[in-house]
């Protein structure tokens, strides 16, 4: 509950542990929904169409801005 809406850890602690909260710019998120994939698939010069075996994912980012005005040296 005391936690941001866009939250994630950093060495093991929340970013709130450390008095930062994620912000996006102009109020929205500009990034792809899912990650770039390739799908894995044969043709035969004998039979018409493909065969698809299965589908590779890579990673997905995340850019976030993270605030603060509670931060300090310790």
């Amino acid at each position: 509950m005391q936690r941001s809406f866009i939250s994630f850890t950093f060495g093991g602690k929340n970013i709130e542990d450390f008095g930062l909260i994620a912000i996006t710019e102009n109020n929205s998120m500009d990034r792809a929904l899912y990650a770039d994939f390739n799908d894995l698939v044969s043709t035969s010069d004998v039979l018409d169409g493909s065969f698809y075996w299965n589908t590779h994912y890579r990673n997905n980012t995340l850019d976030l801005i993270l605030c603060t005005d509670e931060i300090t040296e310790k």
